[in-house]
């Protein structure tokens, strides 16, 4: 049997697939779960606090950025996010979200009584 000189060619890994956490675990408890499905990605994004998963929208690779939208049906929120890989086991995550917070009433002010009127 004759060796080949050929090098063995490597299979191309693809390094968004994985799961993604927060590097500063005290920041957040979002994590993200990406797979393959043919020319694009799957996307799964999990809250570890509770363990809600998000409902995903619009996902969309431009060959460079991983994007897509969440919303959260325990609260309400819905963010959109932006995944652009650094290195094998970094990813910058650009996010968005809505935010919610109570508006009080401001008192209408009283008119000045002036005396001697």
């Amino acid at each position: 049997m004759q060796a080949s000189n050929k090098p063995k060619q490597k299979s191309k890994r693809d390094l968004l697939v994985g799961t993604w956490f927060d590097g500063d675990e005290h920041d957040s408890s979002v994590e993200f779960n990406i797979t393959r499905a043919g020319d694009s990605y799957v996307v799964r994004v999990r809250d570890l606090f509770d363990d809600e998963a998000a409902d995903i929208f619009e996902t969309a690779w431009n060959g460079r950025v991983l994007s897509f939208a969440a919303h959260w049906n325990s609260t309400g929120r819905f963010a959109r996010y932006r995944l652009l890989l650094l290195s094998d086991n970094r990813l910058d995550v650009t996010y968005t979200y809505t935010e919610s917070t109570m508006y009080h009433r401001k008192r209408a002010k009283q008119p000045l009584r002036q005396s001697g009127t």
